[in-house]
Formats: structure tokens, sequence, C-alpha cells
């Protein structure tokens, strides 16, 4: 995400999973009743809801690589090809995705319980580039969690990328990078290549789903935690977000109502926090 992208992000979600987020993931400074963070899960990208999550990206720089190996004559071995393959155990990528569509009735019928749900708008242009360890008391910071959630660094939001199935490309500085891999072996090539494929394969979508306007969290860890959902363990980790950066909540447009707004202000003034709370403007009736 750069500076020009400065823009309310929104996570389109159901009121149920709202309602757990502030009853249940609120973080506190130890001694302050308002809260300083709210945690939201990241989930791995295996279990997303498009099918090829990261192997567009392993495609497109199998090609991109290829093609610059046969234009000038230079022949690979299968362990060469290797790199440019998606790897044989899963990447460690858990993602949390937002749109920058801030009222829109394709993310409602999509992601926001078709219309009955919530739409929280984050500004994240405030966020830090590194954690600080320290507060202006000079005490060790201590935050009251029940796990160990990651931080938030704004250099962790990406904004997707979409392509055509049918012809794939993708960053040219990944491709140079594979390739300066392959042709600079040594120890740590392995590790160089999972670095790349880290920061560029969780980046690219289909192009389908262009017109949902797609930014990411995108966090890399090797020990998720579990949940059960569909009878599926899926794997998960929890990154705390600044509650400041929580600018905007969306009611979905079946639920608009004066009643609601209020009773969704008064429950976040429960927890010591107040945002701005609107309505949706969209004309919609869910007939489920």
């Amino acid at each position: 995400m750069t500076k020009e992208d400065n823009i309310i992000l929104y996570h389109y979600t159901t009121m149920n999973t709202f309602y757990n987020m502030i009853e249940h993931s609120l973080c506190y400074e130890e001694g302050d009743i308002h809260p300083k963070y709210i945690t939201m899960w990241a989930t791995h990208y295996a279990f997303q809801n498009d099918p090829t999550e990261c192997q567009l990206f392993f495609e497109g720089l199998k090609a991109g690589v290829l093609d610059y190996t046969k234009k000038n004559n230079i022949p690979l071995n299968d362990k060469e090809k290797e790199l440019t393959q998606h790897p044989q155990y899963n990447l460690n990528i858990f993602t949390i995705s937002f749109s920058k569509q801030e009222d829109d009735l394709t993310m409602w019928r999509g992601y926001g319980q078709n219309g009955d749900g919530i739409s929280l708008g984050f500004d994240f242009s405030k966020l830090p580039s590194t954690l600080p360890m320290y507060g202006a008391d000079c005490k060790e910071r201590k935050y009251w969690s029940e796990s160990e959630p990651t931080y938030l660094l704004y250099d962790e939001i990406k904004k997707c990328e979409y392509v055509d199935t049918n012809n794939i490309k993708i960053a040219e500085e990944a491709c140079n990078k594979t390739l300066k891999n392959i042709f600079n072996k040594d120890e740590w090539t392995d590790v160089k290549q999972a670095i790349i494929n880290n920061a560029y394969a969780p980046i690219y979508k289909n192009k389908k789903y262009e017109a949902e306007g797609e930014y990411r969290i995108i966090k890399h860890q090797i020990m998720p935690q579990y949940r059960l959902a569909d009878n599926k363990l899926v794997p998960y980790i929890k990154i705390n977000i600044p509650i400041e950066c929580l600018k905007r909540i969306i009611v979905g447009p079946c639920q608009s109502s004066s009643e609601v707004v209020m009773r969704i202000k008064s429950f976040l003034w429960t927890k010591c926090f107040d945002t701005e709370v609107i309505i949706s403007a969209i004309p919609y009736r869910n007939r489920l």
C-alpha cells in the first residue's frame, strides 16, 4: 500500500462476527479503560473462497522465467525449475480482506450477510512502519489478550493485482529476483525464493474478482491457531489493529434504521469507545 492509496478500506462481515469482535476482541493497555486495539483473524490463504489463491503467481512466474530462458537459449534443470513452482508444502500466508468499495451491493450480497451485515471502514494511513517496544513512560508495553496476536504495520497492507488467467503477467521484479536466484545459487537460495514467494504470491487474483477492489493485510507465520469451520480445522492468526483506525461503521441495507444505529452506538459506548455509524444508502430487500 502506497501513500497514494490512503483511502478508507471496508471489511464486510456478518452482524454476529461484528458482535464477537466488539464483545470479545478488544485489547486494553494496562490500567486504561479505553480499548487500544481490536483483534481480527487472518485466515490461511488455502481456505479463502478463491481456489486459485497464490497459484496464479506461480503460473505467471513460471511463464516469465521460461520466456527469458528460451529467448536466451538457457536450459533449466529440474531443480532450477522447482523454484518457479508452488511449494510442496503450503506457504505460511494469512490474509484479511478489505475493499475500496464503500457501500456496494455486490459486496453486501457476497460478504455482508446479503445486506443484513456490517461494513467496518478502516483508515490505515497512520499505521507505524515499525513497532514501538516502549511507551512514552519508558515502561515496556504489555497488552491484555487471550493469546499473543501480532501487530500491524503499514507496509503489510497490499493492493491486489488482477490478472487474465489466459495471459498472466506478474511483476518483472519478481521474475528478475527469481532468475538471479537460479543463476546465482547458494545455500540460501531456497530461503531467498521463499521470501519472494511470500511477498508476491498473495497479491495476484483472478480478473473476475476485480470489481471487489480488494486490499489485503498479509502476514506470515509458522505456528498458527486453529478454529473449526464447516467441520474443518482452519488455521488462522490474530492481528491487533489500532482502534483509532476504525473510522466508520456502515449498517447493511436490510438493517438500516435509526434504531439499529443507536443500538450499535450504545454497544460501542459500553466498551468506552465511539466511532461514526451510518446506514447504507442502497435500497435493497433481502428476500431469502
